[in-house]
């Protein structure tokens, strides 16, 4: 367990005393204090009383150690390091062009577009074009143009494959996630995932304003069409449950016997049994599901908790548009995560993704169960009509009565599916399990008839029907495998360059790899943790058959008493996400865990694995978790700074003051402020607030508030929510109004207190994470002279922010015909900031490099994290050569294993340059007709993805400088380099 920053150790001496507090009467008591002088222990303290005297003691010492951080944009960890992990899902990210002599892969670790001929029937290199942070989709709009969907850069790149380069970028709102073509005029559609909108975009007029489609649902990710309609999956729907909370449970409303709570989950009695000798387990909130047949919120006992659910739910699945009139409506009920959708048999739509059975309780009761696979197969027409929507599980060899089988039944199954397509007829179809590193074909009603295995992390796939080829792209390892679709068998597995670090690679599996860390082949953590993220859904994981396990945290800051030993029965808790938990020990939202090895007995006793991981295997899944980050936080103004005006749930607050008054106003009890536990950056600290401060039944740790903005769609006055638990332990607080509406709270009376909640809430959606918010942000400059204003602005904005070092920038574009590279270099010490492009010693100065722009030799700027602007923009492989120059010099800036030869002239590598060398030129003079050299077949926006033709041997020998001719410049480099190497 880390130490606690400025506040375990405390010097609690100040504080040992813990006073000779007799002058603090007990709540609710008019005794004198003179009556009674004994000392009191913490335990004896009125909330207040003890709030006042934390106060004290955070007050003293953060004066002591260091002053808070009172400016707008709060102090973030100081890091700097050339990979960034925010694990972002891919989407759709394979594409064949519509004349199938291209595939097109979305590379997301280093931000480019993959261009491979697959003519033979496998894919060949042929070409690599940069484009923004974090792509998830590519499409192809027609044979020369193709959309890419950057999520990070929150942009679309319209690339031209003919110049392969990015002629202008998209704005497109926050997260965006995929593009679909359709209607008549043809426009494109683009889901919006974070602001849960569809907006649609005139690709002949990009300059006009979009149409803006409110999806009425969380996180709409894949979109299909059928050219008249657009169907959008939502990612995060729910699954018709929600809360009963513990106010409820333990009152009359409570339909069982006596009204216990917990109450029984089998029959009158527990299943497992309570363990003998447990003490009396804490009051806990329970999830309920809404049964269809009847319309009636129950249990998993049956118990009927209605008339204490006064909120709907709508459980939207899948959007369907009209591409024409924009008009939506949707089908319900298909599972809580829609991952993927096709265009599928008989005119339906199919979604792939999986449905979690959170209802119900007790660890041991869902043991290697907990999730089910499954494709749902939606009648667009008619969705809620009778036979609109069919169900079929994808795993029809799980039984799901034990928590384990044999291996080789776990290799049979699919788990994690992120891609899904059908053949023309409809008559067969293909799953990709990018947890179960294999693709299912599947018949035209979902029954598995194949199962390939390909590279790790299957996650996105394209269909050539005509040469019976399948590809895959395979996230995890960086490759695409080719299928042949006759015979169900991977006939290769081509590789391109990923900058993914080992220690990413080597523990990610324990995160996603279902065959590996299941009992059933079907799950893993990332079944809940979607994405290191969360599922938005509450979980009652307790068990009623443990033991008690004895508090070992830092309760209260140190003072005396307070925390309760840890109940195995915790009663509901939310998922928490994974993302900066390495060092925010201890665990879980009671603080129960020391440390992630702690969970390490859940492979077993949760995902019904057969053996822990080993501690070597444990090390590696820390390590890979450490590497993962918060995006930028969309609620800041792009020079990270708080806005002033923010919508809240009721209403628009002001985040800037509400960081004052996080920082200043003692709301907790009159006596503290909320900076106090939820200490910035993060919000959060590494200790236990006792339940009597809490007014809870059970201590829980102060948890971070970095994703507070992401848990919006519920509130318990609509009968339309999005989902059906949102914030506190256990999601039962709709809103951050209402969990600050709680009597605990001190603010000012009437709409100036109303005021006051609405701009902490607003502030609390605008933490700032140690990815500023300018990263990803770009601008495409098609020539100076047209650019609009405040595209000149915001690359301004961009620069001053990479010359104060809050971030790094870099451009890429085509310059004298090549795809070149450039990072931005700040000025020091009154040097002049320039430009280092992607060859040695070529430096330019920013009004320089921005009059280069022009129509066919666009430039576009990204803001990229701290850094990595050397690695994405002009040196991708990180050998230390730059990428134009190992072009040049006929090495692959896409392969740190190939790098510039000492003497590039010596083709025959035999140490001289002398009249054999001078043969391959001659003899091979002309354009290169074997793909050209590194230059000419790359076209890539690194340089890179082109054939290693020149200097030594490649290709085309005689290429000596690269650029796909062997010519003149050929011929004067080697006779300028004539003789011994």
């Amino acid at each position: 367990m880390r130490a606690l920053g400025l506040l375990a150790p405390l010097a609690l001496g100040a504080v040992a005393t813990v006073l000779v507090l007799s002058s603090f009467p007990a709540a609710g008591s008019d005794r004198p204090a003179s009556d009674d002088s004994r000392q009191r222990g913490f335990h004896d303290l009125t909330r207040g009383e003890a709030l006042a005297l934390i106060d004290q003691v955070v007050r003293t010492e953060r004066a002591r150690v260091v002053a808070p951080n009172s400016g707008s944009s709060p102090a973030q960890r100081a890091t700097s390091a050339p990979f960034w992990n925010w694990e972002t899902p891919l989407v759709h990210p394979l594409e064949l062009t519509p004349d199938r002599t291209r595939l097109l892969a979305v590379n997301l670790p280093d931000g480019i577009l993959e261009v491979f001929d697959v003519t033979s029937g496998s894919p060949v290199r042929a070409g690599a074009i940069a484009v923004g942070v974090d792509p998830v989709t590519v499409r192809a709009r027609s044979n020369t143009e193709a959309w890419v969907v950057n999520h990070v850069s929150d942009s679309i790149s319209i690339v031209d494959l003919t110049t392969m380069c990015v002629r202008a970028t998209l704005s497109t709102g926050d997260e965006p996630c995929d593009v679909v073509f359709a209607g008549s005029p043809s426009r494109a559609f683009v889901s919006v995932s974070q602001l849960n909108q569809v907006r649609v975009f005139d690709p002949a007029n990009l300059s006009l304003a979009p149409a803006v489609i409110t999806i009425e649902g969380e996180d709409p990710r894949a979109l299909a069409t059928d050219g008249t309609r657009v169907f959008a999956a939502i990612f995060e729907s729910g699954n018709n449950t929600t809360l009963v909370p513990i106010t409820a449970v333990s009152s009359t409303a409570n339909p069982y016997s006596g009204d216990p709570n917990p109450p029984p989950n089998s029959g009158s009695s527990f299943d497992p049994p309570i363990a003998s000798g447990l003490p009396s387990p804490p009051d806990v909130s329970v999830i309920v599901r809404r049964r269809a047949s009847d319309n009636t919120w129950r249990d998993d006992n049956n118990g009927n908790w209605t008339s204490s659910i006064t909120w709907g739910m709508h459980d939207h699945d899948l959007a369907i548009i009209d591409a024409s009139t924009l008009a939506v409506t949707y089908a319900a009920g298909l599972m809580n995560a829609n991952m993927a959708l096709a265009n599928g048999p008989a005119g339906r739509v199919t979604v792939v993704g999986t449905e979690a059975t959170n209802d119900v309780r007790f660890e041991p009761n869902v043991n290697g169960t907990f999730v089910r696979v499954k494709m749902a197969s939606v009648d667009p027409a008619s969705p809620g009509g009778a036979g609109g929507t069919a169900i079929v599980d994808l795993n029809p060899h799980l039984d799901y009565s034990t928590p384990a089988v044999p291996q080789s039944m776990r290799d049979l199954s699919i788990g994690d599916p992120r891609a899904l397509l059908w053949n023309a007829a409809g008559t067969i179809g293909w799953v990709a399990g990018m947890g179960s590193n294999n693709v299912v074909a599947l018949s035209s009603s979902g029954i598995p008839i194949a199962r390939i295995e390909v590279g790790e992390g299957p996650a996105g796939l394209a269909l050539d029907e005509q040469r019976q080829r399948l590809y895959s792209l395979n996230r995890f390892d960086g490759s695409i495998s080719a299928i042949d679709t006759a015979s169900s068998t991977e006939l290769a597995r081509v590789a391109f360059h990923d900058s993914t670090p080992e220690s990413i690679r080597a523990g990610r599996p324990f995160l996603y790899d279902t065959h590996r860390t299941s009992g059933l082949g079907h799950a893993s953590c990332g079944s809940c943790h979607i994405d290191a993220r969360i599922d938005f859904l509450a979980w009652d994981l307790g068990n009623p058959a443990g033991s008690v396990k004895d508090f070992n945290q830092v309760c209260n800051f140190g003072l005396v008493g307070g925390c309760e030993d840890f109940h195995p029965m915790k009663g509901p808790m939310t998922t928490q996400t994974l993302v900066g938990i390495i060092g925010a020990e201890p665990l879980h939202w009671r603080g129960d865990r020391d440390g992630i090895e702690e969970f390490n007995p859940a492979f077993m006793g949760l995902l019904g694995d057969d053996t822990e991981l080993t501690g070597e295997e444990m090390v590696a899944f820390a390590q890979f978790l450490s590497t993962l980050r918060f995006p930028p936080n969309p609620n800041r103004n792009l020079d990270n700074s708080l806005k002033t005006s923010l919508a809240g749930s009721s209403g628009t607050g002001n985040p800037a003051n509400g960081q004052s008054l996080f920082l200043t106003l003692n709301a907790d009890g009159a006596a503290t402020n909320c900076n106090t536990c939820h200490q910035l950056p993060t919000g959060g600290l590494g200790m236990v607030i006792s339940g009597d401060l809490l007014e809870e039944p059970q201590s829980m740790k102060v948890p971070q508030l970095q994703n507070l903005h992401e848990k919006t769609g519920f509130s318990k006055t609509s009968q339309n929510n999005n989902r059906g638990f949102a914030f506190t332990h256990d999601g039962t607080d709709d809103t951050l109004q209402s969990f600050l509406s709680r009597s605990v709270f001190t603010f000012s009376n009437g709409s100036t207190g109303q005021q006051q909640r609405r701009d902490l809430e607003t502030f609390m959606f605008s933490l700032s994470t140690d990815t500023h918010a300018a990263v990803g942000a770009q601008v495409t400059l098609q020539s100076i002279g047209s650019a609009a204003p405040a595209d000149v602005a915001r690359l301004d904005l961009l620069g001053s922010l990479a010359q104060a070092g809050d971030t790094e920038l870099i451009v890429k574009g085509r310059l004298g015909g090549l795809s070149r590279g450039g990072k931005f270099l700040p000025s020091v010490g009154g040097s002049p900031a320039e430009w280092q492009m992607d060859r040695a010693g070529e430096l330019f100065s920013s009004a320089q490099l921005r009059a280069l722009a022009a129509p066919g030799g666009e430039l576009t700027f990204t803001a990229v994290p701290t850094g990595t602007a050397e690695r994405l923009g002009i040196d991708r492989d990180l050998d230390g050569y730059l990428d134009q120059d190992e072009v040049d010099a006929g090495s692959d800036p896409a392969d740190a294993d190939s790098v510039p030869q000492p003497c590039a002239a010596d083709i025959n590598s035999d140490g001289l340059i002398n009249g054999a060398d001078l043969a391959y030129v001659l003899g091979n003079w002309g354009a290169c007709s074997g793909g050209g050299g590194g230059g000419g077949g790359g076209g890539g926006g690194a340089g890179g993805g082109g054939g290693g033709g020149g200097g030594g041997g490649g290709t085309c020998p005689g290429d000596i400088d690269g650029d796909g001719t062997v010519a003149g410049p050929d011929l004067a480099q080697l006779l300028a380099a004539w003789g011994p190497c």
